[in-house]
């Protein structure tokens, strides 16, 4: 009894010492000011392409007339996506508990683009405009097409993270939090046709629209993970990566119309969506950064630019007669950024 007595307090205290040995706490990275307030503020320019998938709006080098041939070559038309230019702000402090720093941040970007389709023959085929062989308005012969979109993208960003030494030379922020979006975009299609029938009315010259206004607002968990490692007297290459899933609520609407030249217009779709849905975001930047410290370490300063890419998975929820339109919604491009600290 003895004997197991004596093993049972060895093993304490063997246990105790190694647990007491194990328990490394990671040096906190910063980065840090001397008898300051604690509080940094960041400023970032974006210069992004915003990409919304599965925004087609017709084809050419179809036949559309019995007995004709395909003369040249035709294509899916689709929007551009222009290079645009964004902004990211944000503001935090360090809570003055073991490294932790709480941040937020606000990305701001908007976007738009037209794109025009031509075929003298009307060969243009719109896609999706109307319901084919289900009502007596028919749209045929278009020559001209006119596609636009526009994008309005807002996100608010709250971190709770800290960023800690693996190495001497590697430091790595670890973060979680929230995530809140409000984008909306609005996409409008404009056909100029040789024949457009309304009911009794037609076949005569005339035209047809579709308008799309698609809105949603969105709120989720998003965590991830900043590396920095420095190379040269403050110098250093930096990666982001981060995931977020948003439950998301949608407010889509479609209107579609004809007119004949010279008579009013018959809106012909006049339909609402309104689904819920959980939405994926990743996130990625890679780039190089540079810091300083002023003023006997009373102030700090970096400027950092990098290559950022976003991917909005099956965010798009168009309405579209011809099965499923839910495209991502991406972006990518540059990112610069200021960082100041006091």
């Amino acid at each position: 009894m003895k004997g197991k007595l004596l093993f049972l307090v060895c093993f304490l205290l063997i246990f105790k010492v190694f647990t007491e040995n194990q328990q490394v706490i990671t040096p906190p990275a910063g980065p840090f000011v001397k008898k300051g307030a604690d509080v940094f503020i960041t400023a970032e320019f974006l210069w992004w392409k915003a990409i919304q998938e599965r925004l087609n709006y017709a084809t050419t080098g179809i036949s559309v007339t019995p007995g004709t041939a395909v003369t040249s070559s035709g294509k899916i038309h689709t929007v551009g996506y222009p290079w645009k230019p964004g902004f990211r702000v944000g503001v935090g402090f360090y809570p003055c508990h073991d490294g932790w720093d709480l941040y937020a941040r606000y990305t701001w970007l908007q976007s738009s683009s037209t794109d025009r389709a031509k075929s003298a023959g009307g060969g243009i085929v719109p896609i999706s405009l109307t319901f084919n062989n289900l009502t007596t308005t028919q749209i045929s012969a278009i020559t001209a097409a006119r596609s636009h979109w526009d994008l309005m993208f807002n996100v608010l960003d709250l971190e709770l993270g800290r960023n800690f030494f693996l190495s001497r030379f590697l430091a790595t922020r670890l973060f979680f939090g929230l995530r809140g979006s409000w984008i909306y975009q609005d996409w409008n299609t404009r056909y100029i046709a040789n024949s457009v029938t309304l009911g009794n009315l037609g076949p005569l010259p005339g035209t047809g629209t579709t308008n799309q206004d698609h809105d949603s607002w969105g709120i989720g968990i998003r965590m991830g993970a900043n590396a920095t490692w420095t190379f040269y007297k403050g110098w250093s290459i930096v990666s982001d990566i981060a995931f977020a899933g948003l439950w998301n609520d949608y407010d889509v609407n479609r209107r579609d119309r004809l007119q004949i030249d010279g008579s009013p217009a018959t809106t012909t779709v006049n339909i609402s969506n309104d689904p819920n849905s959980i939405i994926a975001n990743i996130e990625m930047m890679l780039g190089l950064k540079g810091e300083w410290w002023f003023q006997k370490e009373r102030y700090h300063f970096s400027m950092q630019a990098g290559w950022e890419s976003q991917i909005w998975i099956h965010y798009g929820r168009f309405i579209s007669f011809w099965g499923q339109n839910n495209g991502d919604l991406t972006f990518n491009g540059l990112t610069a950024k200021l960082r100041f600290d006091f």
